[in-house]
């Protein structure tokens, strides 16, 4: 089984998927324009992973900013493609997918001179069938961390799967690193923005005493202090899946850094 030194090394798996707030899948309209120093924000996720981690990087996003994932990897922070667009996998025809999957890590790989070896589908989106990781292995991918084991209206899994598991193909295995929940998702996007951070801590110690490892994952734009909400439209004040999305944002960082100050060694 293939998994990362950054997954081995940790007790807790620290992840980001880097991307701008733009690209995630709500069709977001700005009302006023909106200047986020992403660099900054990425600078405080090394600063307090202290060169640990994964950066899953979004394709388009290295192309725009190729600076900030040179100075990633020169921490010494592991890389993998979070694919070139953030659109949904399902909603993509499986050949423009392999597309996508094959340019994002060549472009990384350009930019980084260091092997591509992991991939997390945008929005948990891939769909759980053995052609997509047979692809995945044909495109030189290693490990794969897009099993969410959830169910929402917009991804997720029925079975919940809590610790690596192979998947063996026709064109070899891969290892595929499901998010842990315990009872329910807590270590990332809207839930760690809405859960309190007693109940956060209390899931993570626990998942940790049954012997899993708990995996964060977080943006960029979470690292924010301020909230955001002003700047996009009314229509994105009134619909819920915005609300979901951006609900609460800034108040992600400081219980990711007690997380890591809490359990991490």
């Amino acid at each position: 089984m293939y998994l990362p030194n950054s997954y081995k090394e940790s007790k807790i798996w620290s992840t980001i998927d880097i991307e701008q707030i733009e690209d995630a899948n709500f069709g977001i309209t700005l009302k006023n324009q909106l200047h986020i120093n992403y660099e900054a924000l990425i600078d405080k996720w090394i600063e307090f992973n202290k060169n640990r981690g994964c950066a899953f990087v979004l394709g388009s996003f290295a192309k725009k900013y190729p600076n900030i994932i040179k100075k990633i990897a020169s921490n010494n922070i592991e890389i993998a493609s979070h694919s070139l667009t953030h659109t949904l996998v399902y909603k993509l025809s499986f050949k423009k997918w392999a597309q996508e999957i094959e340019y994002s890590k060549k472009l990384i790989e350009d930019i980084t001179s260091k092997e591509v070896k992991g991939y997390r589908s945008p929005s948990w989106s891939l769909p759980f069938e053995k052609r997509y990781y047979e692809m995945l292995i044909e495109k030189g991918y290693l490990f794969s961390s897009s099993y969410f084991p959830f169910k929402t209206y917009m991804y997720g899994n029925e079975i919940d799967r809590k610790k690596p598991f192979e998947i063996y193909t026709q064109n070899g295995i891969i290892t595929e690193i499901p998010i842990p929940k315990n009872i329910i998702a807590f270590s990332g996007g809207f839930y760690t923005r809405v859960l309190p951070y007693f109940v956060i801590y209390m899931l993570t110690k626990r998942l940790l005493k049954n012997g899993f490892k708990p995996i964060l994952y977080i943006h960029p734009y979470e690292l924010i202090d301020q909230p955001l909400i002003k700047y996009f439209s009314n229509s994105v004040k009134k619909d819920m899946a915005y609300f979901l999305s951006f609900v609460r944002l800034g108040n992600t960082r400081k219980k990711i850094i007690r997380l890591l100050r809490d359990f991490q060694t």
